[in-house]
């Protein structure tokens, strides 16, 4: 897989209480630092995105500063495209510590799958239960492109981007193994369920 990984991290963290979701602990590392060994499984080299504001919880990743800051995710990913010398980008919300490279070996594969017969795309999304996760997702480095063309017209969400790219969306809400993968803590009492059975 000729790709880099990118963690992203410049959320506000107001629903947790004004902690940094990256820098919680789960089974002794921080969130940070488990999708940093998750993603090294493939990636030739793993930066994170802190938005405009450079954190302390870098762990080993270089960091990258938003060319356009205050754009929020659209922000960060293109950062990342900007800066990946890979063919591909494999992105990951720091909120999500049960990550797996497992997912993305997966979305990696179906993507292959379909060039195999003639189809390219710029990314590859999973879905669950119809609700894409578009912060940990595979993009091509091309995509970046029309993320800076979104960006410089004042549109920041990102699934706008998407509908205007050719994106393969994965469903995997019949893989729990997924599905518990891309569970999202975004509240102290969701931390706290978390760690109650570590």
């Amino acid at each position: 897989m000729q790709a880099e990984g990118l963690i992203l991290a410049g959320g506000g963290s107001t629903r947790m209480g004004g902690l940094h979701k990256g820098s919680l602990l789960y089974r002794k590392k921080t969130f940070i630092q488990i999708l940093e060994d998750e993603l090294k499984k493939e990636a030739t080299h793993v930066s994170i995105s802190y938005g405009a504001k450079r954190r302390e919880y870098a762990g080993e990743c270089s960091v990258i500063m938003d060319y356009y800051p205050g754009c929020g995710p659209i922000g960060g990913i293109h950062a990342g495209l900007r800066e990946c010398r890979g063919e591909f980008l494999l992105t990951a919300a720091c909120d999500m510590p049960l990550l797996k490279i497992e997912l993305y070996r997966y979305l990696y594969d179906t993507l292959l799958g379909k060039e195999k017969i003639g189809i390219s795309y710029d990314g590859a999304v999973p879905i669950v239960d119809g609700r894409i996760h578009p912060l940990s997702a595979i993009y091509r480095r091309r995509a970046g492109s029309r993320m800076e063309e979104q960006i410089l017209a004042g549109n920041y969400r990102l699934t706008d981007a998407l509908k205007c790219m050719n994106i393969l969306y994965a469903d995997v809400t019949e893989q729990k193994v997924y599905v518990q993968m891309l569970r999202n803590i975004n509240t102290l009492k969701e931390y706290e369920r978390l760690i109650k059975y570590e």
